[in-house]
């Protein structure tokens, strides 16, 4: 068969064949409506025969539900000519007594914050330390000065006697006793006296004298502490009692009082 016929022919095969399909599918199709035809029609035919059989049923049910429905429309009716309206016993008068019911309310405990905390404990600290500060003692030195002092303070010993009624030879004996009749020196014995004349801070804060002029009261200075020494013995009683009462203020030992006066005696007082 040539070439070209065997085409032709496989062509025509393939049409005929989805002819053939197609038409299995209509035939299908037109089976399975003619079977939901005949089952309705089936369905329809049972419905109607029930209907008709069971028509005596039908009335009475109606019947049934006419008997129920009358009465209870006519009870309200009824109910409201018969039933009494409900009347409250209950009187309420100004002298009855009110029942006081008891309502717990929540306690409210005043209490710090955290800020609140943290600013008290900052304040407290704060105290803590200003009074740690004013506890500690704060010892004040003086500044270092430089003096240049005379050979020899005779003239010092003797202006300052004068100035307050002193013996000049009991103000050398005192300084001799003291510290060797030492110039301008910051020296301090175990019981902090200071200075060439030996002063307790204290007594130099009340009698201490600008000797030298320089504007400057300084317990190192020997000009300013021999005349603050005149000033104390002066004010301590000066030559009474041949200094006695002075020089036993000055430092009340009877070993100190015969030193001074053996020193002063041997300067011909």
């Amino acid at each position: 068969m040539p070439l070209g016929a065997q085409a032709q022919w496989g062509s025509n095969a393939r049409i005929m064949y989805m002819t053939l399909q197609l038409g299995k599918g209509r035939a299908v199709k037109i089976k399975i409506n003619k079977v939901a035809k005949s089952l309705q029609e089936r369905i329809k035919s049972y419905f109607h025969k029930l209907s008709i059989e069971n028509t005596h049923y039908t009335k009475m049910a109606s019947f049934a539900l006419i008997g129920v429905l009358i009465p209870l429309s006519v009870l309200p009716a009824v109910a409201d000519q018969n039933t009494p309206s409900f009347q409250s016993n209950v009187v309420l008068t100004k002298s009855a007594q009110v029942v006081d019911v008891a309502l717990k309310t929540p306690t409210i405990v005043p209490g710090e914050s955290q800020d609140q905390i943290a600013a008290r404990v900052a304040a407290e600290n704060a105290a803590k330390a200003a009074a740690a500060a004013r506890s500690v003692k704060t010892v004040k030195t003086s500044v270092s000065r430089v003096y240049v002092d005379p050979s020899s303070f005779d003239g010092i010993y003797q202006s300052a006697g004068a100035a307050y009624g002193i013996d000049w030879r009991i103000l050398k004996a005192v300084h001799y006793v003291e510290t060797g009749c030492s110039g301008s020196t910051s020296k301090r014995n175990p019981s902090g006296a200071t200075g060439p004349m030996q002063f307790i801070p204290s007594t130099w804060r009340h009698y201490g004298v600008d000797g030298n002029g320089d504007g400057v009261v300084d317990i190192t200075n020997v000009n300013d502490a021999i005349y603050a020494a005149a000033n104390y013995l002066s004010a301590s009683g000066g030559g009474v009692n041949g200094y006695k009462t002075a020089l036993w203020s000055y430092n009340p030992s009877t070993s100190y009082f015969n030193k001074v006066m053996n020193v002063a005696r041997s300067l011909g007082f």
